[in-house]
C-alpha cells in the first residue's frame, strides 16, 4: 500500500509540484502503460507512413527541409503523425494515466492488468468524449485559421478583416473552452460519467476556478508540450533529431522523436487529475467525506450532507433520497407550584411542617397555608454539659492622635520581598 497524499485544497504551485512528484515516484509504472497504449501503435504508424510517403527524400538530394504547410510528402507525414499522436493520447493513453494517477493519489497500487480492465470497460465513453472534444476544439481552430486563406482569392480586404477578428478571438475563446471543459476526459474515467454528462460535470467542477485550470494547462503545455507537439522538455530530442537527419539517419530521428514524446506524455495528463481532486475537495468536500468514512460513518448518513465519495456527483435528473424528518420535540407538561414544591420536599398546604417551613420566632408562611404554633428554640442541658472556658476579649490601648501610628516592631515577612536596610526596629540577626 502506497502512502496517499493528504486530501485538501491545493495552491497553484502545489498542483504542479505534486504532479511532478507522482511522475518521478511512479515512472516505471507510467512507462509500461505508455509503451503498450501509445508507443507501440505510434511506432507502427510511423514506420507505415515512413515507407509509404518517403517524407525524407530531400535528405538524399541534399536539399532544404520543406515546409509543413506546403503540399508535399513531408507535410503529409508530419500532420498525419501528429494527428495519430493526439488521437491515441486522448483515448487509450490518457485513460490509463487518469486511472493510475487517481488510484496512486489515494494510496492504491494499481497493476497493469487492473488498469487495462478499467480502460477496456470505459473505452467507448473515453473515445466518444475525446472525439467530441477534438471536433469542437480542432474544428474551431481550423475555422479561425483557415478562413482568411480561403477568402484571400475572392476578397483580400475581407480576408484581412476576417483574419484580424478570428485570430484575435481564437486565443481567448480557446482558453475559455479549455478552462470550462478541460476535465471532460478525466471525469469519464474517475466519475464513470457518460459522454453527455462529462461536459456538464467538467463545467460544475471548474466553476469559479477556471483561471487556475487555464494556468495549469498553459504551464503544462509550455513545459511538456501537447501530445505530439514540442515543449521545453522536448528541446534535447529536437536537437538530437536534427543531428541524426544531418547524419543521413532520418529514420532514427523519427524513432527518437516518438520515443521521447512517450517518456514525457504522462506529465501532460497527471496535473489534470491532481486538479480534479483539488476541485472535488473545494466543491464537494471530498476530503471530509473520506475522513468521515475512515472514522466509520455510514454513507447513508454522509449523503444527507452531500458527502458521498461513492456517488461522485449529481448527474442531471438525479433526485437524492429525502432526509429523515425529525420528530417534533414535545414540551413537558407544566406542573402546578404545589406539585413542584412537593417534589422538592417543601411543605405544601395541608402538610405538616418540614425543614423548609417557617423558622421558630418567625411569622408568615406560604400563601394560603395555616399558621403553625411557634416552637421554642432547643436549650442545652445545664448538667453534665462541658463548659468552654470563657476568654476575656482582647483590649487594645486607646489610640492617641498626638502620637500617631507606630510601626509594628515584629512585622511578618512578605513573601519575595526583602525589607530595606534601615527598616525601623531591625533587631539583631534579622
Amino acid at each position: 500500500m502506497r502512502k496517499a497524499f493528504d486530501l485538501r485544497p491545493l495552491e497553484f504551485n502545489d498542483v504542479l509540484g505534486r504532479s511532478f512528484s507522482l511522475f518521478m515516484a511512479n515512472f516505471v509504472g507510467y512507462l509500461r502503460w505508455v509503451i503498450i497504449a501509445w508507443l507501440l501503435p505510434m511506432l507502427a504508424m510511423a514506420v507505415l507512413l515512413y515507407f509509404t510517403l518517403d517524407p525524407y527524400d530531400w535528405v538524399a538530394r541534399g536539399g532544404e527541409s520543406p515546409g509543413v504547410v506546403e503540399p508535399n510528402h513531408y507535410a503529409a507525414f508530419y500532420w498525419l503523425l501528429k494527428a495519430a499522436a493526439l488521437v491515441l493520447a486522448f483515448t487509450s493513453g490518457a485513460a490509463g494515466i487518469y486511472y493510475m494517477t487517481a488510484r496512486i493519489y489515494v494510496g492504491g497500487n494499481p497493476t497493469l492488468n487492473e488498469t487495462m480492465r478499467a480502460v477496456f470497460e470505459r473505452m467507448t465513453h473515453v473515445a466518444g468524449v475525446g472525439l467530441v472534444h477534438a471536433l469542437v476544439a480542432g474544428g474551431f481552430t481550423l475555422f479561425c485559421w483557415l478562413t482568411p486563406f480561403v477568402l484571400w482569392d475572392t476578397d483580400r480586404s475581407m480576408s484581412v478583416l476576417a483574419g484580424l477578428v478570428l485570430w484575435t478571438a481564437w486565443l481567448p475563446l480557446f482558453l475559455w473552452y479549455m478552462g470550462v471543459y478541460g476535465l471532460n476526459c478525466s471525469t469519464v474515467m474517475l466519475d464513470d460519467a457518460q459522454v453527455t454528462e462529462a461536459f456538464q460535470r467538467s463545467a460544475f467542477l471548474t466553476k469559479s476556478s477556471r483561471m487556475r485550470l487555464i494556468g495549469v494547462l498553459c504551464a503544462t503545455v509550455l513545459l511538456v508540450g501537447a501530445p505530439g507537439f514540442p515543449g521545453i522538455l522536448s528541446i534535447p530530442s529536437m536537437l538530437a533529431a536534427n543531428l541524426l537527419v544531418e547524419k543521413d539517419l532520418p529514420w532514427a530521428a523519427v524513432l527518437l522523436d516518438v520515443a521521447w514524446d512517450a517518456i514525457v506524455l504522462p506529465l501532460f495528463f497527471i496535473p489534470l487529475v491532481v486538479y480534479y481532486f483539488d476541485q472535488r475537495c473545494r466543491r464537494e468536500s471530498y476530503d471530509l467525506a473520506v475522513m468521515a468514512r475512515n472514522f466509520g460513518i455510514e454513507e447513508g448518513e454522509m449523503q444527507r450532507y452531500r458527502f458521498n465519495p461513492g456517488l461522485g456527483y449529481m448527474p442531471k435528473g438525479y433526485k437524492a433520497e429525502a432526509g429523515r424528518r425529525r420528530k417534533p420535540t414535545r414540551m413537558p407538561a407544566q406542573r402546578t407550584p404545589a406539585q413542584r414544591q412537593a417534589s422538592a420536599g417543601m411543605p405544601t398546604q395541608g402538610s405538616p411542617p418540614g425543614p423548609w417551613g417557617p423558622q421558630p420566632g418567625m411569622t408568615g408562611g406560604f400563601h394560603g397555608q395555616a399558621q403553625y404554633p411557634q416552637q421554642a428554640p432547643p436549650q442545652w442541658p445545664q448538667q453534665g454539659q462541658p463548659q468552654w472556658p470563657q476568654q476575656a476579649p482582647q483590649q487594645w490601648p486607646p489610640f492617641d492622635p498626638a502620637q500617631g501610628r507606630q510601626p509594628n516592631p515584629n512585622p511578618p515577612p512578605l513573601p519575595g520581598v526583602r525589607p530595606p536596610g534601615n527598616f525601623p526596629n531591625r533587631g539583631p540577626g534579622r
